[in-house]
């Protein structure tokens, strides 16, 4: 394993999973919760990895949970509250993964924390609209005003984040945009995984 001290890792599973109708980051794939497999993405690269989530129904584990500064605000409060612990812990940036990315590998996390190199954010590629993911990207610590800025401004969406700082994109495959927003990806995500271990 090699770790990145200065990198904070930070899983956000805050979401209240309207569409699921349950906690998403409770949910196996492969036979693991998927909560566990956003912070063992992140460990292969973070020498220090907490949760962010303000719900009392996000799992527990061998992590630390850190609630939102903003209880309700979305997404993009989560990356707040991460910044701004990496800001306490001296961290030099943040890598937010949302814990429902579950075919997200410490692979990934390499390449877009490759990709952080003189930019103040890097993102994975994905299909669609944006053409990135906001919560599988690297934040370095002096975006924390923006977040400030934006949502102080009303804005909760977590892209706006990434076109504010004009964050880099970096190619890490199909399979890490899959999203688990529903039954339908959650089959999906369990499918593809189980294509991976054969």
């Amino acid at each position: 394993m090699t770790a990145t001290p200065h990198v904070l890792g930070a899983v956000l599973a805050g979401g209240e999973s309207r569409r699921l109708g349950r906690d998403k980051a409770g949910e196996r794939v492969a036979g693991e919760r998927m909560v566990d497999r956003a912070v063992a993405a992140l460990r292969a690269h973070c020498a220090d990895v907490v949760v962010v989530s303000s719900r009392a129904q996000t799992p527990a584990g061998d992590w630390p949970t850190i609630p939102d500064l903003r209880v309700g605000c979305g997404p993009l409060a989560g990356i707040e509250a991460a910044l701004d612990r990496g800001a306490s812990d001296g961290a030099s940036a943040v890598f937010v993964l949302a814990c429902d990315l579950p075919l997200v590998g410490g692979g990934v996390v390499a390449k877009v924390l490759d990709g952080l190199a003189g930019a103040r954010a890097a993102a994975v590629e994905r299909e669609g609209d944006p053409d990135f993911e906001p919560l599988c990207a690297v934040y370095a610590i002096d975006c924390l005003p923006v977040v400030t800025e934006l949502l102080d401004a009303g804005v909760r969406a977590a892209g706006a984040l990434f076109r504010t700082v004009d964050g880099r994109r970096v190619p890490g495959g199909p399979r890490a945009g899959v999203n688990v927003n529903d039954e339908q990806g959650l089959r999906r995500a369990r499918a593809l995984a189980a294509e991976e271990s054969v």
